[in-house]
């Protein structure tokens, strides 16, 4: 939380306990990643088809990692850019290599700032007592200043060209790459297809949207359609495909059941037992059940584990068996039903409204044509017959494939107005917390509290900035997932879409809720009364506790450099839900779903660094030595993003 809002009488006291602040928060989050560091190195031994699946991938599979206790880290970092391209996609590149030239500019910055900025400002300053020492006067300089000089404004300048010139490198070797991957990728079918929505009705056939390309062929320059695809109306098929998966997996289950997970029965056939089980068959007249599923009963009980070979284990395999002919009939009725609807809604189109939607696919002889018409307008009415390059078919969200555009904007309508009142309401959880940790909060449930923080700094840094780092990371690791739920309900057409909108609001939230409300917290709390009546004194109040704020943010960094980052390593999150669920699992589906490696999700990784990036550019000259944290942050993230892209995540979709 932020500072008290009345200046210290002795500043370069106040800046000597921030750093003994630090190193509290430094200790505290070198103990979790420390921890996790080590926990990870020695259970990527014990398990490393779960710390390391990606080495069993048929094609594009990475170096199998060394045997030593540190040899990932030799390996990962000198993985080849090519390598990281061919097994992990586009995305992954540029991500790693931002995290490389955030960290090489945060090191040039933090080499400027320390050897120019704070010599300066520690020789040129004035506010300070003439007895306090040149250590005191450096590191008031290095951790913040309240009162700028004219050094701190040209360091403004020399942050600025620095920005520029590291992101127009880096943006000129992303074109590059991308071009690059784009040319070998320039003859399949989804580079050659472009997306097409709000078709209208005269045009809602195959044939129809072909021609219409076909005529525009000469104006526009493009070259020839070879496939149009209009998506149909899948929502009903959605929901029987989905009941269908329901009885299928309990059949699976009850198998698995009866006969064990692996089957060790002398003479067991799983091809047969499938055919039987799968196939459909016309029920006997007699017995009410197929020949088919009659056999598949009998193999059951011939094939059934010990425990069912007993007078109380037949009885409870009777009662199995009794209760599977349902599931069965169920599942081949569902099936029936699925076969139909497939030869139905997927055979030629009439045109019909309820046979199609208004979203369609149109592939192209070359990718150039496809660029040419995701630019172009083609039809005259505004809002029908958009185009736009067609995104893979992993990375369509089929769900909302189909959506019409009327419905969309009504959904997305829904989704900002969530969104702001879940901003609202995080915004002001987080605006209560920044002003009950603090330890003047803290004085009315613990009246001796103040009198041992000031006797004991270890204490003192821990309810001041170690605890409130804390606890708003706790708050902020729900906000993912509910924008996540927010974006898919407000009909987004694509999973990379998707991702995007989540990234963008979460930094959003991020920005709000990290960088503005526990700045000026306190001091809003305090003289709220001042800012109702006169609005114009809420930038003087921001401009007045962003230097004081500086040791907050960066007990921040520390926090998710040294403690965060490391125990991803572990990925608790995931790993120790599968390990719950693989207790439970029968069916080898079930185990492979347990066990299944976590996909790319950038709007969890993204905004964070994102965040860290604006916090430095903030205190650029105010606190050089954020640039050093900063640094090590980068680094730390290049390093463990690195391992976990090309080793652990499966590429769910690529974007290019």
């Amino acid at each position: 939380m932020s500072p008290s809002p009345h200046p210290p009488a002795d500043p370069a006291r106040e800046y000597l306990a921030h750093a003994s602040d630090l190193l509290t928060q430094t200790v505290f989050a070198s103990l979790i990643g420390g921890s996790a560091f080590v926990a990870f190195c020695l259970l990527r031994f014990r398990w490393p088809d779960v710390y390391a699946p990606r080495t069993r991938l048929l094609f594009a599979a990475p170096t199998r990692l060394g045997k030593t206790l540190l040899g990932w880290i030799s390996m990962t970092l000198n993985t080849r850019d090519y390598d990281i391209l061919y097994s992990s996609g586009l995305d992954s590149l540029l991500v790693l290599r931002l995290f490389k030239m955030l960290a090489a500019l945060c090191t040039t910055a933090a080499v400027v700032g320390l050897l120019v900025v704070v010599p300066l400002k520690a020789v040129l300053d004035d506010s300070l007592p003439p007895q306090t020492s040149l250590y005191q006067r450096l590191s008031t300089a290095a951790l913040g200043s309240e009162h700028p000089l004219v050094v701190h404004f040209a360091c403004a300048y020399v942050f600025t060209a620095l920005v520029y010139f590291y992101f127009a490198r880096f943006a000129y070797q992303a074109l590059a790459l991308r071009w690059h991957y784009l040319a070998r990728l320039r003859h399949t079918r989804p580079a050659r297809s472009i997306m097409v929505t709000g078709i209208p009705a005269e045009l809602a056939t195959e044939a129809a949207l072909k021609r219409h390309f076909e005529l525009h062929t000469e104006s526009c320059r493009l070259g020839a359609v070879e496939a149009v695809e209009i998506v149909p109306r899948i929502a009903k098929l959605g929901a029987v495909v989905r009941r269908r998966e329901h009885f299928l997996r309990a059949i699976e289950e009850t198998t698995s059941l009866v006969l064990g997970n692996p089957c060790t029965a002398v003479g067991y056939d799983r091809e047969h037992l499938v055919s039987l089980l799968t196939t459909h068959h016309s029920p006997g007249p007699a017995t009410g059940i197929s020949d088919a599923h009659a056999e598949a009963l009998q193999l059951l009980r011939l094939w059934s584990l010990p425990k069912f070979k007993t007078a109380r284990g037949e009885r409870r395999l009777a009662y199995v068996l009794d209760s599977l002919l349902p599931t069965l009939r169920n599942f081949h009725h569902a099936d029936g039903v699925v076969r139909e609807a497939r030869r139905h809604w997927f055979s030629s189109y009439d045109g019909r409204a309820e046979r199609s939607s208004s979203v369609g696919f149109v592939t192209f002889a070359d990718a150039a044509s496809a660029h040419l018409a995701a630019q172009s307008f083609t039809f005259a009415q505004p809002f029908q017959l958009r185009t736009e390059l067609a995104p893979e078919p992993r990375d369509v969200y089929w769900d909302n494939a189909a959506l019409p555009l009327s419905n969309r904007m009504m959904r997305g309508a829904v989704a900002l107005a969530t969104y702001a009142l879940m901003l609202a309401y995080w915004l002001t959880m987080a605006f209560l917390l920044s002003t009950l940790v603090s330890i003047e909060s803290l004085k009315g449930y613990f009246p001796h509290l103040p009198e041992l923080a000031e006797r004991n700094k270890w204490l003192r840094g821990l309810f001041q900035y170690t605890t409130p780092t804390f606890v708003l990371s706790l708050m902020n690791a729900a906000v993912p997932y509910i924008l996540t739920w927010i974006a898919q309900a407000s009909g987004i057409q694509s999973r990379s879409l998707i991702q995007k909108s989540v990234m963008q609001r979460y930094f959003g939230f991020l920005i709000a809720n990290v960088l503005l409300i526990f700045t000026v917290s306190r001091t809003m709390l305090t003289d709220y009364e001042k800012w109702i009546e006169n609005p114009a004194l809420i930038p003087k109040l921001f401009a007045t506790n962003l230097p004081k704020a500086a040791p907050f943010f960066m007990d921040y960094i520390i926090l998710y450099g040294l403690g965060y980052y490391p125990l991803q390593l572990l990925q608790i999150g995931s790993i120790v839900p599968a390990m719950f669920r693989r207790m439970v699992c029968h069916t080898p589906r079930q185990f492979a779903d347990a066990l299944r490696p976590n996909s790319i999700d950038w709007a969890y990784i993204l905004p964070q660094p994102m965040l860290v990036f604006v916090i430095a550019a903030t205190y650029s000259s105010l606190a050089p030595l954020i640039f050093v944290l900063a640094a090590i942050y980068y680094v730390i993230a290049y390093l463990v993003t690195k391992y976990l892209v090309y080793y652990v995540y499966a590429r769910q979709f690529e974007t290019a």
